[in-house]
């Protein structure tokens, strides 16, 4: 008995020594666990921070003659309807983002160009505040030029969207939305320089300021824009365009005051899609005063959006250029021109975030001015007339 009690104390200090070991390996499981659970928390924010989406097109065109409407001649062309972008968002704190989009071209060798690099903040829910680059706010489809699948057609209608080549500006803009109870409008304003290169050559736009309304009640959207710039015109690519023999002034407009307008609407019910735009560009001097429009209708059946439209883009100031159209004679004129498109298509989704289109494009007047036209043939060529044939596969991600 007395040894059984010498050996207690040592069982209870055996039991206590266990239970303190036991209870040590609980807190640093749960210490543990709690470490990994933060540590997933601190990840899953970091990742919420962090958004990347993109889009890709790529498909084959030609047109029945060398005369190069869109730049689609009689040979296949695969390169110039391809792309592949990547945009990535970061979100610097609640209300401040960075935005940057790289885009690869087929036709560029697939070199990687920032189209965006901007910064935004939104002081308030109703007002955003953005800086860097951007596209350059002139039409509907402006902010998803490039990204086919955003848009119904093959490719934007070349009538209202061909003449004006510039695509994106440094700068910044200002965007207020005022919220209705079925509606919406907003407006923005925005200023900057760009400096691009254009249907005849180098085109700078200096001190650009402008501002543009967008009302929607989510079936019908109307947009109206107004801007005004100084313009430079370098027209190089012109002058390497035409034939020996005839020259070509290389500044077809310095530092001339230029100004846009632009009015838009479609109705959009979710069967019928309506959409039209008239535009008109003014620059000072001899570079063309455009004025251009399209309308395009379109039915959805089920994956199906068959649709046709028709556009009509002419130059205003022909006399400006040394007088009227003669070919060979009258360099200058050789930017003139007064031409109708119409076009007749489908838009196939076979997939969310996919979709295959097939469009054909027959363009007449090309007889009327070379402007944004193949040069050299369309001097050596009566051509009244072009088709174009395409067939695009677009995809966003």
């Amino acid at each position: 008995m007395k040894k059984l009690l010498r050996l207690a104390p040592l069982a209870l200090a055996i039991a206590a020594s266990s239970a303190s070991a036991q209870s040590t390996e609980d807190t640093l499981a749960n210490m543990q666990q709690q470490l990994n659970s933060m540590q997933q928390q601190l990840n899953a924010a970091k990742n919420d921070r962090v958004r990347f989406n993109g889009f890709f097109s790529t498909g084959v065109a030609r047109a029945s003659n060398d005369a190069g409407y869109t730049g689609i001649t009689e040979k296949t062309n695969v390169a110039d309807l391809s792309l592949l972008a990547l945009q990535g968002t970061f979100d610097v704190t609640e209300k401040s983002q960075a935005v940057l989009q790289l885009v690869g071209r087929g036709a560029d060798d697939w070199e990687p160009q920032v189209e965006w690099a901007y910064l935004s903040h939104r002081p308030t829910n109703n007002l955003q505040l953005r800086a860097g680059k951007m596209r350059i706010p002139f039409f509907m489809y402006s902010d998803s030029l490039e990204v086919g699948y955003a848009q119904p057609w093959a490719r934007p209608p070349q009538s209202v969207y061909g003449p004006i080549a510039i695509t994106s500006y440094v700068g910044a803009d200002a965007t207020y939305n005022f919220n209705f109870d079925d509606s919406s409008l907003t407006v923005t304003g925005f200023t900057g320089f760009t400096d691009e290169d254009g249907n005849s050559g180098d085109v700078q736009l200096r001190n650009i300021g402008g501002v543009n309304l967008t009302w929607t009640d989510y079936v019908w959207t109307v947009r109206a824009v107004a801007a005004t710039s100084e313009v430079t015109v370098d027209a190089t690519r012109l002058k390497a365009l035409v034939p020996p023999g005839i020259t070509v002034d290389s500044q077809l407009a310095n530092r001339d005051r230029g100004s846009f307008y632009g009015i838009g609407a479609s109705y959009d019910d979710g069967s019928w899609q309506i959409i039209s735009e008239v535009t008109r560009a003014e620059v000072d001097g001899k570079f063309a005063d455009t004025d251009s429009a399209y309308l395009s209708i379109g039915h959805r059946f089920g994956s199906w959006t068959p649709y046709i439209a028709a556009g009509w883009t002419e130059s205003m100031d022909d006399d400006e250029r040394t007088g009227a159209f003669i070919p060979g004679a009258v360099p200058e004129s050789i930017l003139n021109y007064q031409r109708t498109d119409y076009s007749i298509g489908t838009r196939w989704d076979i997939t969310p975030g996919v979709a295959i289109k097939a469009d054909v494009t027959h363009v007449r007047g090309l007889d009327k001015g070379y402007g944004n036209l193949n040069t050299t043939y369309m001097l050596s060529n009566d051509t009244e007339s072009t088709n174009v044939y395409t067939l695009k596969l677009d995809s966003a991600f």
